[in-house]
Order: C-alpha cells, then sequence, then structure tokens
C-alpha cells in the first residue's frame, strides 16, 4: 500500500525541512524525493522502477542532501542497502552515509562505521562521509581512526571539537602534556566530550531517544545528565570499548561533593574533604588556588584513583 503524502503534506514537509535546517527549498524538496521513495518502497516492498533508482543516486551525489539526510534516514533503511548494492563507485557514498546514520541511531554503531570506511575511498572527498565516520570510530573506541579521518578533514589542529581526542592519542614526542599526564582523566575527559556531542547532534537521534525526550530542553542538572547518558547507552552501548558502559553507568550516581583544594596545577588537581583525598584532573584549564572551597563532581574513571573533576554536569556547550 501506498504511504505518499498529499500535496498539502507534501509542501508542509518542504516548509518544515528548509525551516527547521535552514537550508534551501532546493535541498529541502530532494529531502521530500528521497522521504517518498523510501516510503513507497517500505509500503509496497517493489523495487523503484530504474529511472526512480537513478534519480535517487543522482539526488545523493548532493552533499547538502547528505549533510541533511539524518532528516529522512529513518524511513528507507532497506532503500538505502538497495541502492549501495546497485550504485557505481563512487556513486555509493550518498547511501551509505543514510544507511549509517539509520544503523548508529539503533546501536548499531561499529556495523555503520564500517559501512563508512568501505565507501571512504583515497582521491575522494566526500565530507559529510568523513564527519560522520569519525564521530562514529570515536564511540567505537577507534581514536586512531578517528584522527586519521580528522587530518583528512583537515582540522588536525587541537581545538574545542577534536582537542580531547587528540589527548587521547598523545601530542608530543612523549606522548603526554600536562593536559594528559592522567591517563585515566584524560580518557574520562573525552568520553565525557563524545556524550555531550551524541546529544548536541541532530544526526544522532538524540533528541528522538526515550530517555531524552522525557527531560524538559531547560531542564539541566542530574536529571537531564541522567538522562543524556541514558540516551548515550542506548544508541551506543553495544559498540563501547571494555568498560565504558560500566563506567558511564557510575557516572549517573555521583552527588555534587564540596571539597577544598589541596594543590593545583593548570589541569590537575588534589582536592580533600573531612574523610577523603582525591587526585583529580579538571574538565576544562583551571585558575584555582589552594586552599579555595569548591563544590565539584567527582567523576570516576578506569584508573584507580583518578578522578575527573566537573564543575557542571550540565550538557557542555563544547
Amino acid at each position: 500500500m501506498s504511504m505518499s503524502r498529499s500535496p498539502e503534506q507534501r509542501a508542509r514537509f518542504v516548509r518544515a525541512a528548509a525551516t527547521d535546517l535552514d537550508t534551501a527549498p532546493e535541498v529541502a524538496s530532494r529531502l521530500l524525493f528521497l522521504s517518498e521513495a523510501a516510503r513507497e518502497h517500505a509500503g509496497s516492498g517493489a523495487r523503484p522502477a530504474d529511472g526512480v533508482l537513478r534519480a535517487l543516486l543522482d539526488c545523493l551525489l548532493d552533499d547538502d542532501v547528505c549533510r541533511y539526510g539524518w532528516w529522512v534516514a529513518d524511513e528507507g533503511e532497506a532503500l538505502w542497502r538497495l541502492l549501495m548494492g546497485l550504485a557505481r563507485l563512487p556513486r555509493d557514498v550518498g547511501p551509505a552515509i543514510l544507511l549509517a546514520v539509520a544503523l548508529a541511531r539503533r546501536d548499531a554503531a561499529a556495523d555503520a562505521l564500517q559501512i563508512l570506511l568501505e565507501t571512504i575511498r583515497a582521491g575522494e572527498f566526500r565530507r559529510p562521509a568523513i564527519e560522520c565516520a569519525a564521530e562514529l570510530a570515536e564511540d567505537c573506541g577507534r581514536p586512531d581512526v578517528a584522527w586519521s579521518l580528522v587530518v583528512r578533514l583537515g582540522l588536525a589542529h587541537a581545538d574545542h571539537e577534536w582537542g580531547a581526542l587528540r589527548c587521547v592519542l598523545g601530542c608530543s614526542a612523549r606522548r603526554q602534556c600536562e593536559r594528559s599526564r592522567l591517563a585515566g582523566v584524560t580518557h574520562a575527559r573525552w568520553l565525557r566530550h563524545r556524550v555531550a556531542r551524541w546529544a548536541r547532534r541532530q544526526w544522532s537521534g538524540a533528541q528522538r531517544s526515550p530517555a531524552y525526550r522525557l527531560v524538559h530542553p531547560y531542564v539541566q542538572g542530574r536529571q537531564r545528565w541522567g538522562a543524556m547518558i541514558g540516551g548515550y547507552l542506548a544508541a551506543r552501548g553495544t559498540s563501547l570499548p571494555p568498560g565504558e558502559r560500566q563506567l558511564l553507568d557510575g557516572w549517573t550516581r555521583v552527588v555534587r561533593r564540596e571539597v577544598t583544594v589541596v594543590a593545583t596545577s593548570r589541569w590537575e588537581t588534589v582536592l580533600s574533604d573531612a574523610d577523603s583525598r582525591w587526585t583529580a584532573g579538571w574538565e576544562a584549564a583551571s585558575t584555582v588556588g589552594p586552599g579555595t572551597r569548591i563544590s565539584c563532581w567527582l567523576l570516576p574513571t578506569l584508573r584507580p584513583g583518578e578522578w575527573l573533576a566537573a564543575r557542571s554536569i550540565d550538557v557542555p556547550t563544547w
């Protein structure tokens, strides 16, 4: 049975896509074409006509369409697989991006990454595919692969988006600097960055996840923190490296502490209260001096005896 929209529904789709995605009506119209084809294929199970298949592959040569294809990716996993199987190189990249997004949203990030890596070839540059693959490689615990893709994007200088990844790999001849001397803290900082980015990325489906949707957009603190981690675990849990799932689960039970700064540098600190002392790393560079009383969240790391000191657990903007 056909699932195509009425003319009024199609016009509404184009207006909504153009407005919500802040893109040209022409791109929104191409997204509508993809959506209509995906719905028709899902409803009937019949292979589209050859002319329609060629038009779909032509449409997916447009990087803007691929960049915003997450808008319709969930509707046509079977169609994207069909297009990938039929496409001649390099026309398989567009369908691969949509298929990867659909897979990643249902906790198959490792499969999604593999599909993208097989379509990213020397001599070709499809930025949406490389960006998506870099983020999935991080979530699958493959920082070396992620960094090679970041270098390919021309973003190899440590910055607010990829600096945490660079620290995990080591940024000097001795593979450490002041920011990355505590290996457990460095990893925890990177993991927190990945969770926050997943929550911000529209293509990730974070805002559609059952856990994340329960929280009002303007609610912060522990409720939003727990929902964000719950959504991330639902979307990436089976692809996470050993220990990270348990670590994230433990983070949801951490409570705020009032502590005193015993010793500190820009990235490392020793904190104490009446009963305990912690060797920790700051989540962001700090200028807090010894003797200062602060309130923070001490997040455990994969290294016993190392903690990540976060002044806030709201969704970071970096």
